[in-house]
């Protein structure tokens, strides 16, 4: 699976979650609703978003900033 870091013109670049790498796919070939956050898989020849690990991830993010802020607050 990767997961959308940022859109560049024509280009999406992409963190490979498994190994840190950095992926740069053609926008053309995501799904036209992507967007900068969404966890991705291929299959069948096509990218398709996951939106259960999507939503996961965004949520582990959410907690994290929390955890931080209430530390900050102390």
């Amino acid at each position: 699976m990767i997961t959308i870091d940022r859109f560049e013109e024509e280009y999406a670049v992409c963190g490979v979650n498994a190994t840190l790498e950095v992926r740069v796919l053609r926008r053309s070939s995501l799904p036209p609703q992507a967007k900068p956050g969404d966890t991705l898989y291929f299959r069948d020849g096509a990218w398709h978003i996951d939106e259960a690990e999507t939503a996961a991830r965004a949520t582990r993010i959410a907690e994290r900033f929390d955890r931080i802020k209430r530390r900050n607050a102390l």
